[in-house]
């Protein structure tokens, strides 16, 4: 479990670092205070008791050698050591003094008896014994090491002749700094254990929790979720990464967002051109359809004049119906073209003033026969001067679509109304056949290519079904709106020009 901690996760592997670094640290100083402890206290206690005794040399320089005992006594109470005074011929010298180790009965040096000065070899140590031999007193043997000793020169003011005084500290190498530190190790190490896991744990939150909400984020960003920001005002290295996270979600953000507004785009395109595409393949079907039923009779009827069919024996009569075929063949074809054209671009479509009012009413006078013959009546308001911008042709080609289909699908003593005039500023023309009326299923296909309200496709009952097709793919290039709905007393279509025609 600790191993799989490891190698996941981050803050618990600073953790463990920063602890045995802590650890190493504090154990590395109290090893070093441990052996360092004796030098040091040893060279300090060496340093106080060197200037103890140059003082001491100096207030004995004022002092008689009779009165020299209570000085030094002092000296030991104060300093903590012990003194000897030493002679030119290398012995002891009896100062009276009660605290320092002077022996009663002389000095031995260890093994050698001669003088300190005139040998010129310095003592390892001194054995100092006290009581006389063979006597029943006590004999007692005490020896002191001359390493740490201090020597200094002394003079007395009644004498003239000079003494060594040597002051030997009262310590061990092993010394009471070193024992209480050994005492306290168990408590120092709980102590520096709890304060190593407590920097640890907050110095690994510390370096670490950016780092995780980096990672956070970065997963974020793994899954396309760039609303977010790292919020985070830092001025070091990890608050420039969270400047740069900021600056590339944003970025990412806006070029996922063309991307997907680019996809979208091609979408609606690849949709349009499979609309586009299926409208073609109706469109074809649909023509070749059309043209099928005219060919048939147009075949038949010459294949019978030719044979001397008995029904074709009047040849004008079968002649004359063959020319009307033909010539209902050749609109169809004109108007597929017309349609074929557009659809392409390839027809071009001029830009000219033109005059609604004096189009319409040309329009109405040559089709107003033909709406009396139907026996139907021609109602026409039309606003003078009225004029907008286009292609004259094409214009009155859809018009005449509008007009002819109101009049085809309108039976016998119908209104024909035609109403041209401006609404809000805009052009508007609008033609309404009554009594009249168009299902609500057809109502929504009425713009299709040869769709056509009846279901039977007689010629006698509707034309080829391309009228309102044709009429709102020319009304669509001249940026006008064409619709057709059911009123109360018949079928309304309306086309509102823009503003600018």
């Amino acid at each position: 479990m600790l191993r799989k901690k490891l190698r996941e996760s981050l803050t618990v592997r600073i953790f463990f670092i920063t602890l045995f670094i802590l650890l190493c640290a504090g154990g590395v100083i109290l090893g070093l205070m441990a052996l360092a402890a004796p030098t040091v206290y040893t060279a300090i206690v060496s340093g106080d008791l060197d200037l103890q005794a140059k003082s001491l040399a100096a207030q004995l320089a004022h002092t008689d050698f009779e009165d020299c005992g209570p000085v030094i006594d002092e000296f030991i109470r104060s300093s903590g050591a012990d003194a000897l005074l030493i002679g030119r011929d290398g012995n002891a010298v009896d100062t009276g003094s009660r605290l320092s180790l002077e022996p009663e009965y002389g000095c031995v040096l260890k093994g050698e008896d001669f003088p300190l000065q005139e040998s010129g070899i310095q003592p390892d140590s001194f054995v100092f014994q006290e009581g006389e031999a063979g006597s029943g007193n006590s004999i007692i043997t005490v020896t002191m090491s001359y390493e740490n000793a201090i020597v200094t020169d002394v003079r007395f003011a009644n004498r003239d002749e000079a003494y060594s005084l040597y002051v030997i500290p009262r310590i061990k190498e092993e010394n009471l700094a070193v024992r209480a530190l050994v005492q306290m190790a168990p408590w120092l190490l709980f102590a520096l254990l709890a304060f190593s896991v407590l920097c640890a744990l907050v110095y690994s939150r510390y370096i670490t929790r950016p780092i995780l909400r980096l990672n956070a984020i970065a997963r974020k960003m793994a899954e396309l979720d760039f609303h977010w920001e790292c919020g985070r005002q830092r001025k070091d290295e990890i608050g420039t990464l969270g400047q740069s996270l900021d600056q590339m979600a944003r970025r990412l953000s806006t070029a996922l967002k063309d991307l997907e507004e680019a996809n979208r785009g091609l979408q609606r395109e690849v949709e349009r051109e499979r609309e586009l595409e299926r409208q073609r393949t109706a469109f074809f079907s649909a023509a070749s359809h059309e043209l099928k039923t005219p060919v048939t009779i147009l075949k038949g009827q010459l294949a019978g004049m030719l044979e001397g069919v008995d029904i074709y024996k009047d040849r004008d009569k079968y002649l004359l119906r063959s020319l009307q075929v033909t010539g209902r063949m050749e609109k169809l074809i004109q108007e597929m073209l017309t349609i074929s054209r557009m659809e392409s671009g390839t027809a071009a479509l001029r830009r000219e003033p033109v005059d609604l009012s004096g189009l319409l009413e040309g329009i109405l006078v040559l089709d107003s026969e033909l709406i009396i013959q139907r026996g139907q009546h021609l109602v026409s308001q039309l606003a003078p001067n009225l004029a907008v911008t286009g292609d004259p042709s094409l214009l009155r080609k859809a018009i005449e679509n509008l007009l002819s289909n109101a009049s085809l699908y309108s039976p016998q003593g119908a209104v024909i109304r035609v109403w041209c005039g401006s609404v809000q500023g805009r052009p508007c023309l609008t033609v309404e056949n009554s009594p009249a009326h168009i299902g609500a299923d057809a109502l929504p296909h009425i713009f299709e290519a040869f769709y056509r309200a009846e279901g039977s496709r007689s010629r006698e009952t509707g034309g080829s079904g391309l009228g309102l097709y044709l009429a709102k793919m020319i009304l669509e290039r001249h940026n006008a709106s064409c619709t057709i709905e059911n009123t109360e007393d018949g079928v309304r279509a309306a086309v509102l020009f823009p503003l600018n025609s």
